[in-house]
């Protein structure tokens, strides 16, 4: 009798290759920015492609740092498989904003947490100007310019108002002024990552959300979520998109409006419409705090394609629409706006670094926020 030949299935390669190539490819691309950058002249970035210092430090938060590290390397990935998932968006958020802070820390509190908002360039510095935002919405964009005879700072003038009027807000509640400011932008930057969550468990994947947990707990764009507003925008963009997820999930796919009550009641359908538009309220926002954020409508359209429907872009396009009405009987248009900031882009530093190396160098600089783990998923995610 011949011998039982037992076939062994066979080894999954291609994932791991993939990975390769895709933390290969990145790692290509910032090497390729650094070392190009003299063939560009000068591109503005003092350590391209970053804006930034290579000046190491050893401050306290350093300790905080490496212990989060250490204990999200350790135990992080058992933990995000076992863990309860409410407990585990709440240990996420906690563990992200311990490592972002470990990093703020490094230069201490001042240097960490204050003084990003304390820089003449922030949005702190026009607050004694704000006023009433009401009449000056209305000649918002008129004071962009450089030209103008009071022109605002340059990131107040870079970006729509809703950012400075966050900032204006809080200072009139009495929350005003850079250790405030600083706080408050940590701990709502610190969120996004647990929006990220969110929404891949809302689209039917959970076990890639718990998955990735600790790997968005660790990624490097953390210590930029917990010192700049940017974080705000992030934040707020993420969990709009988290909102969407959850209206789909709610609700399905043809959702009633109307609420019966009794025997055969959908009483999550008129939930997925609330929830969709409130998803559409916090785009339509994300879109008067930074004109880039346009950007972002693709990825919430992504999210209704992967779930093939459609019907939550009714309940979101009112809600952004809301936003945008209200700001433009406030007296400020949108598209104003942009031409203003391109106007003052020219006037300023635009007119002396070159575009052709940020329009693919800004991809390096992605790729170094995303760090090698995410860009590794990217690369794994091709093939599937």
């Amino acid at each position: 009798m011949p011998s039982a030949v037992v076939e062994r299935p066979a080894l999954r390669r291609w994932p791991l290759r993939t990975e390769l190539i895709g933390v290969g490819i990145a790692a290509a691309l910032v090497l390729a920015a650094f070392v190009s950058e003299p063939l560009w002249g000068d591109v503005h970035a003092r350590f391209p492609p970053l804006s930034a210092l290579l000046q190491p430090a050893f401050g306290p938060g350093l300790l905080l740092a490496g212990a989060i590290a250490a204990l999200t390397i350790l135990s992080g990935p058992r933990l995000a498989l076992v863990l309860p998932w409410r407990r585990l968006l709440w240990l996420t958020w906690l563990a992200g904003l311990l490592w972002g802070l470990g990093l703020a820390l490094v230069r201490g509190w001042s240097g960490g947490i204050v003084e990003p908002l304390t820089n003449p360039a922030e949005y702190l510095a026009d607050i004694d100007r704000a006023g009433n935002m009401g009449p000056q919405l209305s000649n918002f964009a008129e004071n962009i310019v450089y030209s103008a005879p009071e022109h605002w700072t340059t990131q107040v003038a870079g970006h729509p108002p809703l950012s400075f009027l966050f900032y204006v807000g809080l200072d009139r509640i009495g929350l005003g002024g850079p250790v405030w400011g600083g706080v408050i932008t940590t701990v709502i930057g610190s969120t996004g990552i647990v929006a990220v969550l969110v929404t891949l468990r809302a689209m039917r994947d959970g076990r890639t959300a718990r998955r990735a947990a600790p790997f968005l707990v660790l990624m490097p764009a953390v210590i930029w979520l917990v010192v700049s507003a940017d974080g705000i925008f992030m934040a707020l963009s993420a969990w709009s998109i988290a909102l969407g997820a959850l209206a789909l999930e709610t609700a399905g796919r043809k959702p009633e409006v109307r609420l019966r009550w009794g025997k055969g009641a959908h009483r999550g359908r008129p939930r997925g419409f609330a929830l969709a538009l409130g998803a559409g309220v916090g785009l339509g926002a994300t879109l008067f705090m930074s004109y880039g954020l346009i950007l972002l409508l693709p990825v919430a359209v992504v999210v209704l394609v992967l779930r093939r429907a459609w019907w939550p872009l009714v309940p979101a396009a009112i809600g952004a629409a809301a936003v945008a009405a209200v700001f433009t009987a406030a007296g400020f248009w949108w598209f104003d706006g942009l031409s203003a900031v391109q106007t003052r882009y020219y006037e300023g530093i635009g007119a002396l670094r070159p575009y052709s190396y940020w329009i693919w160098a800004n991809a390096a600089v992605l790729a170094i926020a995303m760090g090698p783990a995410v860009v590794a998923g990217i690369g794994a995610a091709a093939i599937q």
